[in-house]
């Protein structure tokens, strides 16, 4: 029960909300569920591919040529031809038709030849489910978070972020979108994202407010910025640890940088007359070395979340033999930060492949994608086959699954081919 229960104008009933929604203040505008799902003309009519000419980019060390989003064209493969399956075709049923439908469309030719849609983005328009059902919540954000209490950071926040670029030996793509609940109850976004370069050190991270906090997105983003600081500072240390494969000394250092980021954010909260407990937050983090000789890539985390690779079209869950979460790959129970930096993990990654796809995200991305294998297929054929462009990324981390209606933050690292 809130304020704004008990409100409606004389007349009019309330209107039912979607499960386990939060409450909110009174919608004036009567929503038809039908817009979401099909626009306003209804359900379109499904499309043919669109052939346009020429090359689309020169050929580089990326897995795959790079689109420029939902409605981007590559260049024929060469696993393109009768009865071609992507990498993921095993994990999910549709692959097969998705494949048979593009490899019928796209024929052997020369490199000036014609160039096909990807059948994934012909109808880019509302957003892809997986599920026998849809979300109950509509597909595109309806309230707007107002100010409230003073709070102009939370209200400036936008609804989506999206980032990417290329650093060294690996292409990078991330997103940061505010979750079904949150759109619905009209609060702003409590996860937060990162890619920075600091020196010959990529830094990239996800950090998720605690929802039960009052300003825990304070704390997802406060937590970000206060570690870039802390690496920048150690960045030439950081760098050769990673060098040398020397993981001890890699583990201790971040433990510390981690700590007296911590400690910064819990200062910057009693600054503001708050505990710093308001600002809880998760944190994953990966730091990557711009020399593509060196191998290793660091990784430190303190509470839930999932840090993933796609090798081969199959998924590998990194964290599945760590220390007990709860009896599973992620716990309901979590530590957060500022309060417990003593738990932060880190470690190496050793054994990085050329064409893996690191992929760490928030658990409104992990428990769907360790869950639901039909989301493990969607998004393993597409990141598997080749790197998408921002808009093309973000359009594939919407991918809705019912019931899972958090924030969702990603950031996709794909490691460089010969």
């Amino acid at each position: 029960m809130n304020a704004y229960d008990n409100q409606l104008p004389a007349g009019r009933v309330p209107e039912p909300g979607p499960e386990h929604a939060p409450s909110r203040k009174e919608d004036p505008i009567d929503l038809a569920a039908s817009v979401y799902e099909y626009g306003w003309e209804g359900p379109a009519a499904p499309a043919a591919p669109s052939v346009v000419s020429g090359p689309v980019v020169p050929d580089g060390f990326l897995p795959r040529p790079i689109g420029p989003g939902p409605s981007a064209v590559r260049g024929p493969s060469s696993t393109d031809g009768p009865g071609a399956v992507g990498p993921a075709a095993p994990v999910i049923a549709y692959a097969s038709a998705v494949a048979s439908a593009t490899s019928a469309s796209v024929g052997p030719g020369p490199e000036s030849g014609p160039v096909v849609r990807p059948a994934s983005f012909r109808e880019p328009g509302p957003l892809h489910h997986v599920g026998r059902k849809a979300p109950a919540y509509p597909a595109e954000p309806t309230d707007i978070p107002a100010l409230s209490a003073g709070d102009l950071f939370g209200a400036l926040l936008p609804d989506t972020v999206v980032d990417g670029g290329r650093f060294g030996p690996v292409t990078v793509r991330a997103a940061s979108v505010r979750g079904d609940g949150h759109r619905y109850a009209a609060e702003c976004r409590q996860d937060a994202v990162l890619v920075v370069r600091t020196g010959e050190l990529l830094l990239v991270a996800v950090a998720d407010g605690v929802g039960s906090q009052s300003h825990s997105h304070h704390g997802s983003h406060g937590i970000l910025r206060k570690l870039t600081g802390q690496v920048a500072r150690k960045e030439e240390t950081l760098l050769a640890f990673l060098r040398t494969g020397a993981e001890p000394d890699f583990a201790s250092m971040m433990s510390r940088l981690i700590g007296a980021a911590a400690d910064e954010l819990a200062e910057e909260a009693r600054k503001e007359g708050r505990p710093p407990k308001a600002y809880s937050t998760t944190l994953r983090a990966l730091l990557v070395p711009a020399d593509p000789t060196v191998p290793f890539r660091g990784f430190v985390s303190v509470g839930d979340g999932g840090l993933l690779r796609l090798r081969e079209g199959g998924w590998q869950d990194l964290e599945a033999a760590e220390a007990d979460r709860g009896g599973g790959p992620i716990s309901t129970r979590t530590d957060c930060l500022p309060e417990a930096y003593e738990h932060a993990r880190a470690r190496l990654i050793t054994d990085s492949r050329p064409g893996d796809v690191l992929v760490l995200c928030t658990d409104g991305l992990a428990l769907p994608l360790l869950k639901e294998p039909e989301l493990q297929g969607f998004l393993g054929e597409r990141w598997g086959s080749e790197v998408p462009g921002l808009a093309e990324f973000l359009w594939q981390t919407q991918v809705r699954v019912r019931s899972y209606d958090d924030d969702r933050s990603v950031v996709c690292l794909w490691e460089a081919t010969p």
